[in-house]
């Protein structure tokens, strides 16, 4: 089974935020308190969730909640980048990290064309 720890980066495989870039804040499982109760249709629907942040519409405070298997995870990270990842504590860390983390990719995807 995979792990996700806070501060990861990862993109959206599925929905309508489909290719949008987070970093993860948490893994949760798929029951909570607030669930108890429910139909079994849910309880059979239960697996791993991951909370996500993109600190613009999904900030700190009202990350998204998003199954695990709709989600794949940035292995490479810049070394620029991982400080950063140690010290989500605002909005505007997260806002950050995801930018610097664009401006590699376009730099490594530009410079490979050269």
């Amino acid at each position: 089974m995979k792990t996700w720890t806070s501060g990861m980066l990862a993109v959206s495989l599925a929905g309508h935020d489909k290719g949008t870039l987070y970093v993860v804040l948490t893994e949760k499982s798929g029951s909570s308190s607030e669930e108890e109760g429910v139909s079994s249709w849910k309880e059979r629907d239960s697996g791993a969730y991951v909370l996500l942040a993109d600190g613009k519409r999904r900030t700190l405070d009202h990350p998204k909640r998003k199954k695990a298997k709709h989600i794949q995870v940035i292995t490479h990270i810049p070394e620029q980048i991982s400080p950063l990842m140690r010290e989500i504590t605002l909005d505007a860390h997260v806002r950050k990290i995801l930018k610097e983390y664009s401006a590699y990719q376009t730099e490594s995807i530009s410079g490979d064309k050269q």
